[in-house]
């Protein structure tokens, strides 16, 4: 008997360059962080270039229970492909399409994918209505760091650094050029998430503040 696919596509647009939202994706810290409602801990177990293996505890919406995974994701032009495994036993594939729009806007578009038993089929919509219930959960607290990452490197922003006139303390240039920003994995970390011991979440609940200002 011949398995089945499990299918769900979800879309939306970007008010920011795709190269901004793939740095988001390859940000693995932000994991405990930005999303420290769904995510425990994460380890990065290795990477190189755009490949990278990472280790995640995590609480899906709906579901009552924990469960942990290893994932691998790279790059295949504007691609990313992953490979999730998880405690339970299913092996998530999942694409993100990356589109450049118009005047530094992106469009995004997310394939989830499980191939599995027949059986299974009669329960997809229940995984249709898990993934989009997951995308859109982690879309809504993804969406301001992407759009305060494009913002600051409007300002000249550069990781480590920070912002070259405010570090100077002078006064904001009238006209700053914009390059082009660019999208060079592996992200840089200070932290422990490349260690054997990873990061933890380091709080269950938070004021979400700082974000939202334009």
């Amino acid at each position: 008997m011949k398995n089945v696919t499990l299918t769900l596509q979800c879309e939306r647009e970007m008010d920011c360059p795709k190269e901004v939202v793939m740095w988001n994706y390859y940000d693995h810290e932000h994991l405990v962080g930005t999303h420290y409602k769904y995510y425990n801990s994460a380890r990065v177990l290795a990477e190189r270039d755009d490949w990278a293996l990472v280790y995640r505890k995590m609480k899906m919406p709906i579901l009552p229970f924990n469960c942990s995974g290893v994932a691998l994701q790279f790059m295949e032009n504007n691609v990313m492909k992953t490979f999730h495994k998880d405690s339970v036993g299913f092996l998530l594939e999942m694409e993100v399409h990356f589109k450049d729009l118009p005047n530094d806007k992106s469009l995004i578009k997310v394939i989830y994918k499980i191939n599995t038993h027949p059986f299974f089929k009669i329960l997809e919509p229940i995984f249709q209505k898990l993934f989009q219930r997951w995308f859109h959960a982690t879309w809504v607290e993804d969406e301001p760091m992407r759009l305060r990452r494009w913002k600051v490197h409007k300002l000249g922003f550069k990781d480590f650094n920070g912002i070259d006139y405010i570090n100077k303390k002078n006064s904001k240039p009238e006209k700053m050029e914009v390059k082009k920003y660019e999208f060079k994995p592996p992200i840089k970390s200070y932290s422990t998430i490349n260690t054997k011991d990873g990061i933890e979440r380091l709080f269950k609940e938070s004021i979400e503040v700082g974000y939202n200002d334009k």
